[in-house]
């Protein structure tokens, strides 16, 4: 049997389709989660029996272990139990380079990354803050920015979406001043239909810190004063559950769509959610950075590992149903916005982070760029034109926000008045991400901008 690897699985079968079957031909590559490959084609691709015969025979050898036996690694429509399942998946996506072929990738985790959003814009404006590494200060600039909201006459929820490593709570909130659960109780109550309002307003507490403000912060922790087996239940949040009045399956996600939707139907619904997401390539940050319809704030530190993933993270994100050519107003690019992280307050270090950035994002998640005759022809044939981005283009994805170093940011106490830094210290470094951000999800309103 041919010795095969991973990444030459859909290569190596898109070669051999190549040979035998028409470049029009509509190819179904499914993905199964240990890698093997399944080709569905339409039952008249190859009319002759042995043609299909012949096809899976070498597919099947020229797979490896990559295939999952002769008699399934090639498959007529009609020969699916539910041809709905592959035909409209929602995981289906197109093949880059490809005419008429996609992927439906069955995965255990880190569907939602690819998936369509559940809703174009959320319940009620709503921000992700997001990290492809832990320790560059998204907490913190999320709970300062939420005070400086609050200053501002706006009423904020803060939401801990770190359940694994939960902090939210440790910076705002003195352990007598939790709420009586957390988000964990709400969503492992959600699965059996149980997560209604009256709990969730036993997982929100009120944060000292606005208590002189004209708004309010409000903040919904991973756990509360009277949760039990938190472990126990983080491990079933993420458990898939079949609600038979759509016939669809439910996620976190469309738990989380829930959550947004219930603090929208409070009677002192809040101005501004913030979702504090857990750092990495994990099923909580994609479901808040893709599904959800927020903002969401992308925070970097300007070093080598952190722009070494984010490339990783922006190729797959390339192939997302949210992400096409032309960027029309609904994809998920608009709604992405870098956040350089504990920056040197230099103009030099802000040009250098601008410029790797604009790097990664031109490599790897930017539309290409055509030339004046093709983009003509496109235009000619009502194809979308690619949206190329400058450098300086202030509006783009890659232009970033600026939170600058100071080292006495690790030390802040936002618990006790009396040891809370001054505000010209919050605004010297934080300020820039606060103008930016809030500008974001209150365009329209300049009541928010800081004095």
């Amino acid at each position: 049997m041919t010795k095969i690897q991973f990444d030459q699985v859909i290569s190596t079968a898109l070669g051999l389709l190549g040979q035998h079957v028409d470049a029009n031909s509509e190819i179904i590559l499914v993905r199964d989660s240990f890698g093997a490959l399944t080709v569905v084609m339409p039952d008249e691709t190859i009319a002759e029996v042995l043609g299909w015969n012949e096809l899976a025979k070498q597919l099947h050898q020229a797979l490896g272990v990559y295939s999952p036996g002769e008699s399934r690694v090639l498959l007529r429509t009609s020969d699916l139990i539910d041809p709905a399942d592959v035909m409209d998946s929602p995981d289906r996506i197109r093949i880059p380079d490809a005419r008429n072929v996609w992927l439906v990738d069955r995965l255990l985790t880190n569907q939602d990354w690819l998936r369509a959003p559940l809703t174009e814009h959320a319940p009620l404006p709503t921000a992700v803050a997001f990290s492809i590494k832990g320790g560059v200060g998204r907490t913190t600039a999320f709970a300062l920015w939420a005070w400086s909201l609050a200053r501002a006459g706006k009423n904020i929820v803060l939401v801990d979406l770190d359940l694994e490593a939960p902090g939210v709570a440790g910076l705002l909130l003195d352990k007598d001043r939790l709420p009586d659960y957390g988000l964990v109780d709400w969503l492992v109550e959600a699965l059996v239909g149980q997560a209604d309002e009256a709990l969730l307003r036993e997982c929100l507490a009120d944060c000292d810190l606005a208590r002189n403000a004209p708004g309010t912060i409000r903040v919904l922790p991973a756990f509360g004063k009277k949760t039990k087996e938190y472990v126990n239940k983080l491990g079933r949040i993420y458990m898939p559950t079949f609600a038979s009045e759509t016939g669809k399956f439910s996620g976190l996600a469309e738990r989380l769509l829930v959550l947004l939707q219930q603090l929208s139907a409070l009677q002192d619904r809040p101005d501004l959610v913030l979702l504090d997401s857990r750092a990495g390539l994990h099923d909580i940050g994609s479901a808040a950075v893709t599904r959800l319809g927020a903002e969401v704030f992308l925070f970097a530190r300007d070093d080598h590992q952190s722009w070494q993933a984010y490339r990783q993270l922006f190729e797959h994100l390339n192939k997302s149903r949210s992400v096409a050519v032309g960027m029309d107003d609904s994809d998920l690019r608009w709604r992405l916005k870098m956040v350089g992280a504990q920056l040197e307050p230099t103009e030099s270090a802000k040009r250098r982070f601008t410029d790797t950035c604009y790097g990664v994002w031109s490599e790897a998640l930017y539309d290409v760029g055509v030339t004046n005759d093709e983009e003509d022809a496109l235009k000619e044939s009502n194809q979308p034109v690619p949206v190329v981005f400058a450098l300086e283009q202030d509006n783009a994805p890659h232009a970033p926000l600026f939170v600058h170093f100071d080292s006495g940011v690790k030390n802040f106490d936002l618990i006790h008045s009396e040891n809370r830094p001054d505000w010209r210290v919050i605004e010297a470094a934080f300020g820039d991400f606060f103008d930016g951000a809030t500008a974001r999800l209150f365009p329209d309103d300049t009541s928010t901008r800081q004095p």
